[in-house]
């Protein structure tokens, strides 16, 4: 029994270790949605007509958003797929617009690069604030 109780508690800890490495303790600073994206965290805030996105080491130090872009991939009003491009924006914010209807949370892929190519991808889904 106590094996068998040993098993399922280390079985639990090993299933849930990857949801934790990809949580974060802190609040956002810019009150989005943080995900990791390569070694970057990236904020998610959408406002209005606009997407930005915030670029932070690991240590929540601003990352200078200049030599990066991102692609993102959004769900639009019946289910249509829309991209927008964003790009630096002064600090660490890389900024798109769109002019398109979003049902409900904004959900979107976003694809970061750096001057050497993709640094990988990152799913949002996130309110838009008025």
């Amino acid at each position: 029994m106590l094996l068998r109780r040993t098993f399922l508690t280390s079985a639990i800890i090993a299933l849930s270790y990857p949801a934790l490495a990809q949580g974060h303790s802190h609040a956002a600073p810019n009150g989005g949605q943080i995900v990791n994206i390569g070694k970057l965290e990236a904020e998610m805030v959408v406002r209005g007509g606009e997407i930005s996105l915030f670029l932070t080491d690991s240590k929540d130090m601003k990352v200078d958003a200049s030599p990066y872009s991102a692609i993102a991939m959004v769900l639009a009003k019946g289910n249509e797929q829309k991209t927008v491009e964003l790009t630096p924006s002064g600090d660490n914010r890389l900024a798109g617009k769109f002019d398109f209807v979003v049902e409900g949370r904004f959900r979107a892929t976003v694809t970061l690069k750096g001057k050497d190519g993709e640094i990988g991808k990152g799913r949002y889904t996130t309110d838009i604030k008025r």
